[in-house]
Formats: C-alpha cells, structure tokens, sequence
C-alpha cells in the first residue's frame, strides 16, 4: 500500500472532517491542479489556498506528466468507443449531454477533440468543457490513477465521491484470500483510526503532522502486514479472533497517537477511513502477449489505466501494479 494520496475529480478538497482524516492518514496528500490555478490561485477557494501554501496538500499538474504516458489519450480513446459501439444497439441515442460535467482542458490531453466529434463533449469557455457526465467519471479515475503511478507521484487515488471510485473496480475473480485481506483491513481501520470530532485550524494540523507524523506510518505498516496475514488463515473464528488479537495489540499505539492528538485537537473519536470494497483494488497483470487477454482489458476503465501506465516512459510495469486504493470516509466525525 503506496503511504502517498492523490485526491480526485475536484481540484479543491472538500473543507470536512474527510480532509482532515485524509491529512492525518496519510504521508502526503496531492491533488490534482490545472498550471493555470497555480499562477492565479485566486480560483481556488480560501481552503484549499492555505492548504497548498502550508504544504499540507502538494499539487500535481497534469501538464507536467501526461506526455509521459505514451498511450494516455489511445487507452481511453479506446474505451470510449468500445462504451459507444456497446450503447449504441441498445439506446436509441447517444449518452446525453444535459447531465454534464466540467473539465479543465490541461487533464484531457488529445482527447476534447475525440469527445467533441462524438458527441460526449462541448467547449464552453477554453480551458473549460462540458463533458457527458458517465464519460467525465470515468475520466477523472482513469487521470487519477495514471497519474498516481508517475514515480515522481507515487500515490494512491482516493476519493470522497463513491461514484468515481467504482469506475476503477477492475472486478476480477479475487481470490478468497483476496476478499480476507479486504474484509480484515475494513475492520482493522474502522477501529483504529484516529479523527478529531470538532473543527480543526490547519496551523495545528500543521504542527501536529510535524511534532507526531513519525507515529502514523508505522502503524499503517502493521496494518498492511496483519491484513496479509489474516488473508492466510484459512478458518473465520481464526480470522476473527486474530482480528481482536491485532486490535488488542494496538491499544498502546492508539493511545500514544490519541494523547498527542489532545493538547491540539480537543476531543478524539475513531473513526474509519476505509477503502472502496475494504481495500485495495489491484489490477491483474495483463500478458500484453495475450492478444485475447490485451484486447479484453482494454474494455474496462481499469484495463485502459493499466495499459496507459504500462507505457509511462522509463517505467516498469511491475512497479505500477496496484492500480488504486480509494478511500472514503463511512461516517461523519461527531460535532461539538
């Protein structure tokens, strides 16, 4: 599991306790953000402006890496017109466009001009287009998750929006060791993690990260290796009771973590940051020798990630394997 977050489809994260958990979770939190909102930062609102010039959300921009992906604007070109050549014997018209989205042109590369022709998509005030609103979610995860596996990146795509986190879901036959993982990593995180329940300044979120990060990513790594663990047992009451074993386990840590947390953020509650399906959707490596098999993945949003990514320049796929963990908050942090 990559210690690095890229959030994902708007521009500016969401002033909540979802942020907040993301912050605290994770290593470094990135968003992606057009070059022009970076040379007038006014666009942005007054959140996401102090969450960029306290260095607490780093930004990625688009421009800088998309040439990277050699097959970026073929993969999805590709997926489109399969996702076209599908609706077309079964709905009399072409997905509409009054449910549309609007998408900053630096994301889109070659592709405005494709989704113009065929329909899917407007220009309405350049850099910014209407985009037919299935198109534009799946884009947006598909950005996301080439972009998270740029080296310079690194990062896993999440998401507050379960709409765009389902566009990634690969749905191969998980083994049940798989389904394990998932399911002990869900109930891992819903009892563990740590989220302040009132309104949090970010210049305190800002010196806690610096005074007590050094506590989170190593009880992430126990996270992981228990989950892999529990995967391998192959009884419920042994995965049950390993469970409770980790959790017990765990109380020193959370304490540590929950006692440095006080003095800057008043009450604490745990809460839950949990990935889609309980974590981690990883895209089988497809045999790019197996032209039934290429071909295949290519009609899912998940396989035309894995090929753009497969053709980042200087890359190795077996270094891009896990295509997404995205995260989404399960409930609201309590108020004061």
């Amino acid at each position: 599991m990559r210690a690095n977050a890229l959030y994902f489809p708007y521009i500016t994260l969401p002033d909540d306790a979802w942020t907040v958990k993301s912050l605290l979770y994770w290593d470094k939190l990135s968003s992606i953000v057009p070059m022009d909102h970076m040379r007038r930062p006014e666009q942005m609102n007054g959140f996401m402006r102090e969450l960029l010039s306290e260095g607490l959300v780093e930004p990625v921009i688009p421009a800088a890496y998309i040439r990277r992906l050699e097959r970026f604007d073929d993969s999805f070109i590709t997926l489109i017109e399969h996702r076209l050549k599908w609706l077309r014997p079964r709905t009399p018209e072409l997905p509409s466009r009054h449910t549309s989205t609007r998408i900053h042109a630096e994301k889109l590369g070659e592709i405005p001009r494709f989704l113009v022709e065929v329909g899917l998509a407007k220009e309405v005030d350049w850099p910014w287009y209407d985009v037919e609103t299935t198109t534009a979610t799946m884009f947006m995860s598909y950005l996301a998750a080439c972009l998270g596996a740029i080296p310079e990146v690194n990062a896993t795509p999440v998401t507050n929006k379960m709409t765009f986190a389902a566009g990634l879901q690969a749905r191969p036959r998980s083994s049940a060791r798989d389904l394990h993982r998932q399911k002990a990593r869900e109930v891992v995180l819903q009892h563990l993690l740590p989220t302040p329940t009132g309104p949090v300044q970010l210049d305190k979120l800002l010196r806690f990260k610096s005074q007590y990060g050094h506590l989170l990513p190593p009880l992430r790594a126990r996270i992981e290796a228990h989950c892999v663990y529990v995967a391998t047992l192959p009884n419920a009451d042994d995965r049950i009771g390993a469970n409770e074993a980790f959790l017990r386990n765990c109380k020193s840590d959370i304490a540590e973590i929950e006692d440095a947390m006080r003095p800057s953020f008043g009450s604490v509650a745990l809460g839950a940051l949990v990935p889609l399906c309980g974590a981690g959707l990883t895209l089988q490596a497809t045999d790019s020798g197996n032209v039934t098999a290429y071909a295949g993945a290519a009609l899912s949003l998940a396989g035309a990630a894995y090929q753009a990514i497969n053709s980042i320049r200087g890359n190795r796929a077996s270094m891009n394997r896990p295509l997404a963990y995205v995260a989404h908050a399960q409930r609201m942090l309590a108020k004061n």
